[in-house]
């Protein structure tokens, strides 16, 4: 039979077939017409599939356009022989094929092999082979196969328990990640049903899951959102509960519903949040108890400031003592000389007045009254300075004072010290500086500074100097300045020099107070502020700028140094 309608036909024109001619002829599928073993005719579109004209088809055996061998390894030849005898003994054939086409690509078609319903001109039967090239269906199915496949091991072999169900709620399938988590296999679960009454065996919880499942099972199956993970408490085989975060999606016609074991986590949860309150209770304890330290501390350290200032208070005391003995002893050794002096002018008197005598007299006495009004103006002095120093520091009363005299009153209070020690200490103050502050806290400042200096700055020094200097600096603030030829400040010391406790002579007479007494006084009192300059070797300078009308700090009689 000719399947091309442009070749001349075997089938007369007016013969009932010519319909079944015109449909072999616009056919989508390959129709290939052969008797014994060769093709005898063929459609257009057995010309496209084999990449063939059919001049070039007519007369092939079917072998020829076929590799030589098939999948299975045999040979093409033998394998066409096999399927036309078959097909020739009335047994219908329908088989996979790996055809060849004339550019020598391959495709797997699917062949139906039966025989022809024509009658034949001799008595050969001829076969119809229709064939549909399913290489494109094939690489789908295989790919398709493959997914599957790989869904499968990844379902399997996931980490994470996971089951898969129809949305009737009927079991596909769970991993052994499920199983092992759960218990369960999947033969003792057939149906949702029977999940909800072993998973949660509390009815009123029980209720509210499955509620709450219904709503989300209705807007996954419906919308195809993924499944909102949400927490529940679900019991295993053996009746223990587990803490799940339970959430999934359409898979397919399948819901994959995946199980996340938290269980742990929630007890580690559960014991931090213990942790924390027990940490907060014990946290609460100690900040109590540091609290009660700080405030002892505290106490203590105001205790040890009025200590010091007692101390600074008592040295004064100690060396205006020590000042006094030279003049008052002077004076007493004049008025026992005056005593004897007396005795013997009487004695003289009674043995007969001279003139020469008289007059003798009278010069030694004058002689000795000076001295002893010398002397004990001295003592004056010393004990008016000292009485203003120690009314001063005994009161942080407010008043109006002139630095300079305020400097004068305290050199001659330190005199004694500086003199045990040969330091030469030299003011340059301007005249007129009158200050509306605090003279008590301001002389224990200019004290507790050139008192630091003797200590510390001059060991082994042959000529030790301090010159204390103030001078305006505009109209409301007055700068003074102390400054040494000492051994300096190492660069480590000089962030710490004004913390309290902080000595480099501990155990050796230093208490770490006097300059933390210093800047606290000066910072918060007087409402000025302290600077320091001083570099290995090269002494120190240490600078007050200071307001001429210290600000307003209430009672200050109440004040204390405290930082």
């Amino acid at each position: 039979m000719d399947a091309n309608p442009r070749q001349p036909s075997a089938i007369e024109p007016d013969s009932p077939l010519r319909a079944y001619r015109a449909m072999v002829a616009y056919a989508n599928d390959a129709m290939l017409l052969m008797a014994r073993e060769r093709i005898v005719a063929c459609n257009p579109a057995a010309e496209l599939l084999f990449g063939r004209p059919h001049d070039e088809l007519v007369g092939l055996n079917p072998a020829a356009l076929s590799p030589e061998h098939q999948p299975d390894g045999q040979t093409s030849r033998a394998r066409v022989q096999e399927h036309v005898m078959r097909a020739r003994q009335g047994e219908p054939q329908r088989f996979l094929w790996l055809h060849q086409r004339a550019d020598g690509h391959t495709f797997t078609a699917e062949v139906t092999l039966s025989p022809s319903l024509a009658e034949p001109d001799d008595d050969v039967p001829q076969l119809v082979a229709v064939v549909r090239d399913v290489s494109a269906a094939q690489a789908a199915a295989q790919a398709l196969q493959a997914s599957e496949q790989r869904f499968r091991k990844l379902f399997e072999l996931a980490p994470i328990p996971m089951a898969l169900t129809t949305p009737d709620g009927s079991l596909v399938d769970i991993n052994r990640q499920w199983t092992r988590l759960l218990g369960y296999a999947a033969a003792d679960l057939g149906h949702i049903e029977q999940w909800w009454t072993l998973a949660y065996p509390d009815p009123v919880y029980r209720a509210q899951v499955r509620t709450m499942w219904a709503q989300a099972h209705q807007e996954v199956c419906r919308d195809g959102r993924e499944l909102r993970p949400v927490e529940l408490l679900v019991h295993d085989k053996a009746g223990q509960p587990h803490h799940l975060v339970i959430g999934g999606a359409m898979v397919g016609e399948h819901l994959l519903t995946t199980f996340y074991d938290v269980t742990e986590r929630r007890a580690a949860q559960q014991q931090l949040e213990a942790l924390n309150a027990s940490l907060e209770a014990r946290v609460a304890a100690r900040t109590a108890e540091l609290q009660a330290a700080f405030e002892e501390l505290r106490c203590t350290q105001d205790e040890l400031v009025r200590k010091e200032k007692l101390a600074s208070l008592g040295a004064l005391v100690a060396g205006v003592a020590h000042e006094l003995n030279t003049p008052i002893g002077n004076a007493v050794i004049m008025a026992s000389t005056l005593s004897d002096m007396r005795r013997q002018f009487e004695a003289d008197a009674a043995a007969g007045l001279r003139r020469s005598t008289l007059a003798r007299f009278t010069a030694d006495m004058a002689e000795a009254v000076d001295v002893v009004e010398r002397n004990l103006r001295r003592a004056a002095e010393l004990l008016t300075g000292f009485k203003q120093v120690a009314v001063d520091q005994s009161s942080h009363q407010r008043r109006t004072f002139e630095l300079g005299e305020l400097m004068r009153e305290l050199n001659l209070a330190l005199s004694p010290t500086l003199k045990q020690r040969q330091v030469q200490l030299t003011d340059r103050i301007a005249p007129g500086l009158v200050l509306d502050s605090h003279p008590g806290p301001l002389s224990q400042v200019l004290m507790n500074l050139v008192n630091n200096a003797v200590v510390h700055a001059f060991e082994g020094h042959a000529a030790p100097q301090i010159t204390v200097e103030a001078l305006p600096h505009g109209d409301e603030h007055v700068h003074i300045t102390l400054q040494d030829n000492g051994c300096g400040i190492a660069p480590e010391h000089l962030q710490r020099v004004f913390d309290p406790f902080f000595t480099t002579r501990l155990g050796r007479g230093g208490s770490g107070l006097g300059l933390h007494i210093v800047y606290s006084l000066v910072t918060e009192l007087l409402g000025g502020r302290v600077q320091l300059d001083s570099a290995p070797g090269q002494g120190c300078t240490i600078t007050l700028v200071l307001p001429r009308v210290a600000p307003d700090r209430g009672d200050a009689a109440e004040f204390t140094a405290t930082p």
